[in-house]
Order: structure tokens, then C-alpha cells, then sequence
């Protein structure tokens, strides 16, 4: 299926055409009487009815806008200079200067906040949450789009109500969680017929349609995409959304494999994108055409528009784009049988793939009670960080402290005292650095958000048995990260529990299977042996994310618990694909987080125990050529509990 995952990207686009409220506010002089808001209003008149009619001619912020904004500022015209405002960002989004964009709706906000107008507050949350899924930052969209769907609930706002279903809606499907997205449409879709907004229903209708065709359901698709389009039709001059979909109607052909169908249908889509000066869109056409040719065998003409996509992708810094158009040149060069550029290619795609992946894991829709102890953790972030800053601060004035003192030529032993006291102060502010960074990794919250996803799908399937199991499960696992938190230390016992929590979590939500098992040596006092928290969780996710990814079935994972001297030993074993194959497809420039932060830990506890630590992943091929899979170790000291007396 061509550049399936790039649908969200096209109906990022699709309610940034929904300007027909805004369009009825913008004109509007804020005070009948004042002549300088009827002037306003005028100029805000004019520079929409010229940008409209000759957008690529003009620039974004023209002459009527400059002198609006000079009035309205004079005047204190607050509500009209933060339509302009609006405005402008809706300009420089559509031509994808998302830097601009971003700036301009964040001015908007302000003035609403300043304003307490709820009503401007939800526009502007559901413009600006189209920047960022332009963008492909999915996580800071979804806040946006709730928040605005939040107020337009409270202002039984029906528009914005509308607007904000459709947008939660694409980021399902930017998920492929198809059948989520088709709830969020479908209901967005209702209130569109019920408010008669043609434009609602031709953009819901296509979104609907995406999802069938990412379920590899074409025929259903293409009924959505031509009634999306008639709609369209009916809406004077908008051939904005005529190219939408005419490239859905092409990716539906090439699903069906009418070639020449589909580039019959994306042609049009491109000259109508080069006539509004869409970048991204422009390049979306080029990419899409692209990989139609290579599919009709013309391969010339194939490597031109791939080419030309990509250029168009890396001027506006479409992290997807690129990754889509490398892959595809990496594929037409291996149907040319230029193998060492394919490959090349492939490994360029690789690295944008990574970035993106990193940039939607923080991905989540929550619950209330989630949301609220997502909150305590960002309270307890920025008060360590507050503490990290008056520690960094005290470190400078310790500084300028021994530079006084060298230069004054006071007594040596002075200058010790105070460079022993700044070392202190250096290791102090490495612990806290650590602590925050530990706070932040704790519980992956790509990992959160995927469990509350599977608890969505087990109850929309009414699995109820599934969804109370794994919310009890999720339960208990939140309850232990939360309390073990605050502690550098808990006893073995708890950290065991929230092991088998995290991998009963695991089996629930992954399709293919995996078997797992947790051994303690029987000489080890689980209430009484200390242990770092959440130490082992970046690890066993790697093993069953990417260790087990390509194997998928007989998958184990073992978890060991042993005593060797006065040595604590843990060990994660899999059988998965093995770290030197999943380093294969891993950027050479990617370097994991986990095991920095680990290595500090370890660093930390050697020095608090002042005993010997270490730590160790190998491929458990270099050690038997017969077995494969991962082996990570764990040598810590044994700390016990001290009895209270």
C-alpha cells in the first residue's frame, strides 16, 4: 500500500480548510461604533479576500495586515489582533514555515488566556494542534486536541467539538489503531450532518475512508473517498480538498492495482498542490507519483519524483517524507540492481525511521486518575530541577569563591577546604541530575499509553475478562513505580513483583506470544536485600520489543536472581534475534539512553556500597555458536535492610 502511514499527515491539512467560522469572526469589528475596529476589520477584509484569490503572489503578512496589527495595537484591540494573529499562523502552517506558525498561535493563546476566553482558547488549540501533527509530534497534538475538546464541551461548542474528534482521530490512525480512528470520525461526522457543515462531512467521510484502506479494504474506501469528494465539489473553489481526495482515490487504485487509474487521479492532486504552494503536499504528490512509476515499471520517471519529493521533504524538515522517499529510492535501486546504493539508501531511511519512532513513543491517552499522577511525577521533575538549578548556581559562586581566593593569595588551607566542599557540592548535583533522569524513565510512557490502548480495544471488543485483568495488572505495576520512586533502594521482594507486573502486561498486550520465568536463589532474603529500582525495565522492554520482534514464536525470556559470594547477580536471558542483529538495523550514530543511565547508577551504588559493580550485555551466540538470543548481567553488591531499633 503506498505511503500508508503518511494519512495523517493528509488530513492534517483537511480542518485547516475548516476556516468557515473563523472567517465569519475575523471581519468583525469588536465595537460597533469604533471607526478604528471597523478599519481593522476592513484591512483583515482585504488581506483575506487577496491572499485568498492570490495566496502565492502576496506575501504571508502583507501590507492590510502590518497596518491592522499597527492599529489594533494602538487601540488595545486585543480580540482582533489575536485573530490576525490566527490568522497569519494558519497561513504559515499551510505553507509549511511551522516555526512561524507556531509562533503566531502561541500569540493568539496568550491574548484568549489574558482574555479568559475559552471560546478563542479552543480554536486556537485545534489550529495549533494541526502544526504539530504536521510536524509528526503526535504527543503535544493530542494534548491540544483534548484540551480544546475539554473546553468546547464546556462551551457546548459544536464546531470545535467537531474539529477536535477529527484530529484525535487522525493521530489513531497515524497509530493504526483503525477501529478507535472510525468512532472519533464517525462521531465528528454526526455532528457535522447535524449542524449541515459540508465541509465536516467531506473531510470525516475521507478519514473514514483511510481507515478502510488501511485495513486493506479498498472498495469500501473508495465509497467514502467519492462521496468525500462530491462534497467537496458542492463547496465553492474548494480544490484544496478535491486534491485530498484525488490522492486517496489514487493509493485506493493502487490497492486494487489500477496503475493507471491511480496516476491518472495523483496527477491531478499535484497540479492542484503546486497551484496553492503546499509544500508538503507538493512533495506528498511528487513521493506518491514516485512509487506509482516504480510499481508501472517506469523507473526513470520514478527516481525524478522521488527525487523531487525528497528535495521539497528536507527544505521543510518533513521527518516522514524523507524516510518515505529513501526507502523508496533504496527499493527502486534494488529492482535496478544497484545494491551498494540500495542498501546506502535504506540505511538513510533507517535513521529518519528511528527519529520518528522516538518522537511519537510519547504517545498516550489517559484516564483522569492517570493524568493526575502523571502530574505529581512533573511536580516532583521540576522541583528537582529547581534543586538542580540552586545546586548549579552554588557551584558557580564556589568557583568565583577559589578564583577570589587564589587571587587574594589567602591561606592554602582555605582553598582545600573550599575545593573539597565544591567536589561535594559536583557529586550532589550528578546524584540529582541522575534522580531526574531516573524520575523520567521510570515507566516508559509509550509503554503507558500502549497499556491504556489495549484496555480501549479489550473493552470496544468487550473483552471484559482481558480489560479487568490488565487494569488490575496496570494497577498494581503504577502503584509499585509510584511508591518505589522515592526510594533509592527496595527490597528485592517488591522489585520481583513489579518484574512479573511489567511482563504479565507485556503478554497481554502483544500479539505474538512469549513465555517467561523468574528464579531466585533460595538463599537470597527477599525482605531483607536491597536493590536499585526499575533497574532490569529498559531491558527486558528491548528484549521483547526488538529482541522478539522478528522471531514471534517459542519466545522466553528468563530472569535470574542468584548469590555468588557476597554478590548479587541478575540476569535477563533471551532467545530472541540477539544483540548483534538488532544492532544491524540500528543507526551507527544511535546511542541508548538506558545503558548511560544504568552505567551512572552503577557508578553511583559502587561508590555508596564502595564495593565492585558490573554490568554486561552479550550475544549469547559468541559465547555458544548453537544458541541465540541476549544475555544481560547485573554483578551488585548485597545490601541489607537495616532493622529499625
Amino acid at each position: 500500500m503506498v505511503l500508508r502511514s503518511f494519512y495523517p499527515l493528509i488530513f492534517i491539512l483537511l480542518y485547516a480548510c475548516s476556516v468557515q467560522e473563523n472567517n465569519r469572526n475575523e471581519a468583525a469589528p469588536v465595537n460597533g461604533g469604533n471607526t478604528d475596529s471597523v478599519i481593522v476589520a476592513n484591512l483583515i477584509k482585504k488581506s483575506r479576500d487577496a491572499y485568498y484569490r492570490h495566496h502565492q503572489d502576496i506575501p504571508v503578512l502583507d501590507e492590510s495586515l502590518q497596518e491592522a496589527i499597527q492599529i489594533a495595537k494602538k487601540n488595545g484591540a486585543e480580540i482582533q489582533l489575536a485573530e490576525i494573529y490566527n490568522m497569519l499562523g494558519r497561513r504559515y502552517r499551510n505553507k509549511s514555515y511551522y516555526k512561524d506558525a507556531i509562533g503566531y498561535f502561541k500569540k493568539a493563546i496568550e491574548i484568549a488566556k489574558k482574555l479568559n476566553r475559552d471560546d478563542l482558547l479552543t480554536k486556537y488549540y485545534n489550529q495549533l494542534a494541526v502544526v504539530y501533527r504536521r510536524m509528526d509530534q503526535n504527543p503535544v497534538a493530542l494534548d491540544y486536541h483534548f484540551e480544546a475538546l475539554r473546553l468546547a464541551e464546556a462551551l457546548q461548542d459544536s464546531f470545535n467539538i467537531e474539529s477536535a474528534l477529527n484530529g484525535i482521530g487522525n493521530i489513531n490512525l497515524g497509530l493504526k489503531r483503525y477501529h478507535a480512528a472510525i468512532e472519533y470520525f464517525r462521531r465528528s461526522l454526526s455532528i457535522s450532518i447535524h449542524e449541515n457543515n459540508l465541509l465536516g462531512q467531506a473531510i470525516n467521510n475521507n478519514n473514514i475512508g483511510e481507515a478502510f484502506l488501511g485495513m486493506n479494504q479498498p472498495d469500501s474506501a473508495l465509497h467514502y473517498f467519492f462521496i468525500s469528494l462530491d462534497k467537496n465539489r458542492a463547496i465553492k473553489e474548494n480544490h484544496f480538498g478535491e486534491s485530498i481526495c484525488y490522492n486517496s482515490i489514487g493509493n485506493a487504485y493502487i490497492a486494487k492495482g489500477h496503475i493507471d487509474m491511480a496516476l491518472d487521479y495523483l496527477k491531478k492532486a499535484l497540479i492542484i498542490n503546486k497551484e496553492r504552494g503546499d509544500r508538503l503536499h507538493i512533495s506528498v504528490s511528487y513521493i506518491t507519483l514516485g512509487e506509482t512509476y516504480m510499481k508501472a515499471g517506469d523507473y526513470n520517471n520514478a527516481e525524478q519524483h522521488l527525487n523531487k519529493g525528497l528535495g521539497i521533504a528536507r527544505q521543510i524538515g518533513s521527518v516522514y517524507q524523507m524516510k518515505e522517499a529513501f526507502r523508496l529510492l533504496s527499493k527502486l535501486n534494488e529492482l535496478k540492481q544497484n545494491y551498494k546504493q540500495a542498501l546506502s539508501l535504506q540505511k538513510l531511511s533507517d535513521i529518519y525511521k528511528d527519529s520518528l519512532i522516538n518522537e511519537k513513543s510519547i504517545n498516550y491517552i489517559s484516564t483522569l486518575e492517570t493524568i493526575l499522577e502523571s502530574d505529581r511525577q512533573n511536580k516532583k521533575i521540576m522541583s528537582l530541577s529547581q534543586e538542580k538549578e540552586i545546586q548549579t548556581a552554588k557551584i558557580k559562586q564556589q568557583r568565583t569563591l577559589i578564583i577570589t581566593v587564589i587571587l587574594l593569595t589567602l591561606i592554602l588551607s582555605f582553598s582545600i577546604v573550599l575545593i573539597i566542599f565544591q567536589y561535594r557540592l559536583s557529586i550532589r548535583y550528578k546524584t540529582l541530575k541522575h534522580q531526574q533522569q531516573l524520575l523520567r524513565t521510570q515507566m516508559n510512557p509509550h509503554f503507558i499509553f500502549n497499556a491504556l490502548s489495549a484496555i480501549q480495544v479489550f473493552i470496544m471488543e468487550n473483552d471484559k475478562e482481558k480489560a479487568s485483568r490488565f487494569l488490575s495488572d496496570f494497577a498494581k505495576l503504577m502503584r509499585q513505580v509510584l511508591r518505589s520512586s522515592n526510594f533509592d533502594y527496595i527490597k528485592l521482594r517488591d522489585e520481583i513483583d513489579v518484574i512479573r507486573y511489567y511482563l504479565q502486561l507485556q503478554q497481554l498486550r502483544f500479539t505474538y506470544p512469549f513465555r517467561f520465568n523468574i528464579e531466585v536463589d533460595e538463599s537470597l532474603d527477599l525482605d531483607k536485600v536491597m536493590v536499585p529500582p526499575m533497574l532490569t525495565q529498559p531491558f527486558l522492554e528491548n528484549a521483547i520489543e526488538h529482541g522478539f520482534k522478528l522471531k514471534q514464536d517459542g519466545c522466553i525470556l528468563n530472569v535470574r536472581f542468584k548469590k555468588e559470594d557476597q554478590s548479587l547477580i541478575i540476569e535477563i536471558d533471551d532467545n530472541g534475534q540477539g544483540i548483534d542483529k538488532m544492532m544491524v538495523f540500528k543507526s551507527k550514530k544511535h546511542k541508548s539512553m538506558a545503558i548511560d543511565i544504568t552505567k551512572e547508577r552503577l557508578e553511583i551504588l559502587e561508590k555508596d556500597a564502595k564495593k565492585r559493580t558490573e554490568f554486561k550485555i552479550v550475544d549469547k551466540k559468541r559465547l555458544n555458536s548453537f544458541e541465540r538470543g541476549t544475555l544481560v548481567k547485573f554483578v551488585l553488591p548485597i545490601i541489607i535492610k537495616e532493622e529499625k531499633k
